[in-house]
């Protein structure tokens, strides 16, 4: 056998974006088990640093992914400015990309950060529209929780017909999955809805103003 050819540029163009693109999967996912710890500085450099892996090597999905979990990561801080930013950065990239999942789960993400900003109104636009892609998607899993948290920002804004409508929807999906856990914590809150209508009292939030899936 002869000596191997000489190797092309865009060999070599391409071994080294393989590589990066590993490194920046890596990278990763290691900032992932950190964010499942709670440790929230270190998940936030991990994630710093892959961003800036796929950035190099140009691969658009990754850099969604990443902003979307920076979001995430800041809103466990409690730093929903932050958190805001990465998520309409990351939705902006599924958008161009024509990515329908990443585009459903970063809406749920910005609805929770309006919730818990108490911004109720806006936290029903992007829980609207992540419901819309999750029912093209038929993503029942999060078709379910996305009507919870409706339910939850239609009751914390008096609006108790919707509350209910909402929890009725997302309690139905929960029971047909078989998520029975699930199921109970949101029919909670219809019960707590519907005991508060029958003493004809005045509007009360859940127990906790908080409360998410």
């Amino acid at each position: 056998m002869g000596a191997p050819g000489p190797v092309r540029r865009i060999s070599w163009k391409h071994a080294i974006r393989r590589q990066t693109k590993a490194r920046a999967e890596a990278l990763h996912e290691a900032a992932l088990e950190a964010l499942s710890r709670k440790e929230l500085d270190a998940a936030r450099e991990g994630f710093e640093k892959a961003l800036a892996a796929f950035e190099a090597c140009e691969d658009t999905v990754g850099q969604a992914m990443t902003r979307h979990n920076l979001g995430l990561t800041c809103q466990e801080a409690g730093d929903l400015d932050a958190a805001r930013t990465w998520f309409e950065q990351s939705l902006a990239i599924s958008e161009q990309e024509e990515l329908d999942g990443g585009i459903g789960v970063t809406c749920h993400q910005l609805g929770m950060v309006a919730q818990l900003s108490q911004d109720y109104a806006k936290a029903k636009d992007w829980y609207e529209r992540a419901l819309a892609v999750e029912e093209k998607l038929e993503n029942a899993p999060a078709e379910a929780k996305t009507c919870h948290q409706l339910g939850l920002c239609a009751h914390y804004a008096g609006d108790l017909g919707s509350a209910r409508k909402w929890y009725g929807r997302s309690v139905a999906i929960f029971e047909g999955l078989g998520d029975k856990d699930n199921a109970d914590k949101t029919k909670k809150l219809l019960d707590f809805l519907t005991d508060y209508e029958r003493q004809g009292g005045d509007v009360e939030h859940p127990d906790c103003p908080h409360h998410k899936h």
